[in-house]
Parts: C-alpha cells; structure tokens; sequence
C-alpha cells in the first residue's frame, strides 16, 4: 500500500537541579524538567507566571506525558518484526519508551547552558527485541520561550540500521476544568487541504477520510476527531497549536527536521499530543521483514543523523486561557 500526500528576557540559565530519577534545567523564562525513564518531559512551567503547559499525567485518562518512540513509531503490525529470518518482538511505543536514560555530562564551557542530554544506548537486553547496535541521544535547551528537542540516533554496528523516531508532547486542554473542549482548537501555521489515511488499531489503513477543507483551524469537538490518532503526511503548516477559539495559540509545537506530524485528542479527554515523526506507524499491510518496510529510515553504519523539533509558549495566550 503507498500512502498518499494528504522580545522576551534573555534566557539567563540557573543552576540545573538533578535527583536520581530526573533533571531540570531553568531559564529566567523556563523551568524544564525531564525524566531519565524514557527521557520524557514531566514539566514546562513558565516561571513568571508558575504556568504549567504540559499534561500531567493523570491516571484517569493518560498517565504518560511525553514519551519518546524509537524505533519505532507507536508500533509494529501484531507487535513484531523479522530480521533475516528470525521473529523480533518490538514492546508498543518501542525501546525508547521505558528505557532508562544516562545523563550526559555537560561540556567544558557550556556548564551555563540551560541544556542537558541524555542518552540510550544498545545492551544485550535492547539486542532481544531489536537486533541493532545504536545509540539515542535526546536534547532538551531552553532558548527565551522556547524548548528545543534535538534526537541524534547513532548506528554503533555494522549492518545498516532501521528505525522510525518521534515525540509525543501532551498538553493540557481544557486549560482550567470549567472549560470546554470546544473552547480550544488546533492551530495550524497554514491553510491546509488534507485528505488522510484513517489510522486503526495504531496502523495505517488504505482508506482515506477528508480532514481539512483549506482550513488552518480545527476545534478539539469537531466530529472529524477520531479516538485515533490523525497522521498529516508532509503537511505544509511546519508549526501547530493549541488555542483557544479566535486567538493566538498559547503553545506551538514547530515540527523543525520532523516531515511529518500526527495528532491524537481523543474525543472527552482533558489532553491533546502533538507528536512530530519521522516516518511513521506501520500499515495495516505492512510485511513482517523489517528490511521491507521502505518507510523506515536506513542510516549506515557508523552514521548518525540527528533530527530537531522545538515547543514555543506564549505566556500572554497562556494566561489568558487560565483567566477567560
């Protein structure tokens, strides 16, 4: 099956503050906080205003954040793969997921950096599940109001690597609890007409639905949200955001080096993710040999390619969704 193409204050950094099982770094403007588990943001509070724009996990709905996929994005068909041959099974999300994170240290000269990265490297208990040698590094840096997010995947073996990578950042919507979902919308940074593949048990179906008609704003009760997620291809708008109805978006994610996008807000859940990728979920006919999924990327050995998306808050917005 072929898819078709549907002036703020100078970020002053603070001293980073790290516990065994997390790591923040500060601005004047920002205060993140990332957990070695995964390597996933747990928080991104703006420290004027104590603000907190990520979803927080609340068991009741979704007690994950923002959890990182590599390698894959969500998961494989039936949950596994083969690989000359022989059957791999890959956990839903992928290795990087629950895999726990070393904190690098930080560079001669760049200890001022509101920056930290962590990284995942290969094991014998990676090489059950996933018979290639890598290393993922995940950077998070505050720059003013913005966090960037930099994943450099490394091929440590000799064969070429096969993977998909993405994030997936959930934010709060509704902002405060007497809201309403259709108080808010997505925000796109342009004008789209999008016909998308339907997505169904976490995979790509043939069957195409009509998303967007020219349109660069969606409301989060709009009855073409799925319970599923809603891959954009390529989509031309690079930026997307969360806002309520006629205004500026209060956070924007900027998809940077990531090609493609998909969203997930299911219907009555107090949460939206916008998740940049690269390449995608697997299709509902995908073959089992990973070597023929020809949407995965393939990096030579001893190569790296390294990809960046970035999350961009506007205070105002921001404190005007808490007091409207």
């Amino acid at each position: 099956m072929k898819l078709k193409l549907c002036v703020a204050l100078l970020a002053v950094s603070l001293p980073l503050l790290a516990k065994d099982d997390q790591v923040t770094i500060q601005s004047r403007e920002l205060s993140v906080t990332i957990a070695r588990k995964g390597a996933e943001l747990q928080s991104i509070i703006h420290r004027p205003t104590g603000i907190e724009y990520l979803w927080q996990g609340d068991p009741e709905y979704w007690d994950r954040r923002a959890p990182n996929m590599f390698p894959v994005n969500v998961r494989f068909k039936d949950n596994q793969f083969s690989y000359r041959g022989k059957t791999f099974e890959m956990p839903r999300m992928g290795l990087a997921f629950d895999g726990v994170f070393e904190v690098l240290p930080k560079k001669a000269g760049k200890k001022k950096e509101a920056k930290v990265v962590l990284a995942l490297k290969s094991s014998p208990e990676t090489l059950k599940y996933y018979p290639f040698p890598f290393e993922l590094r995940i950077s998070s840096q505050i720059k003013d109001l913005r966090l960037l997010q930099k994943y450099t995947v490394k091929n440590t073996g000799t064969e070429t690597l096969l993977f998909a990578l993405g994030g997936h950042p959930g934010f709060r919507a509704p902002f405060i609890k007497n809201r309403d979902r259709s108080d808010y919308q997505y925000a796109f940074s342009e004008k789209m007409l999008v016909r998308r593949n339907v997505i169904s048990d976490s995979l790509i179906q043939e069957e195409q639905v009509d998303f967007l008609r020219d349109e660069d704003r969606l409301s989060l009760s709009d009855e073409r949200i799925p319970n599923g997620g809603m891959f954009l291809m390529d989509p031309d708008a690079r930026k997307i955001g969360l806002a309520l109805k006629g205004r500026k978006p209060y956070v924007t994610v900027d998809l940077g080096d990531f090609p493609n996008a998909n969203l997930w807000s299911p219907p009555g859940m107090p949460y939206l993710c916008v998740e940049p990728m690269v390449a995608h979920h697997d299709l509902q006919d995908s073959p089992l040999a990973i070597e023929e999924k020809d949407y995965l990327i393939k990096l030579p050995a001893g190569k790296s390619q390294t990809y960046t998306f970035s999350i961009l808050i506007d205070p105002k917005e921001g404190k005007r969704a808490l007091e409207e």
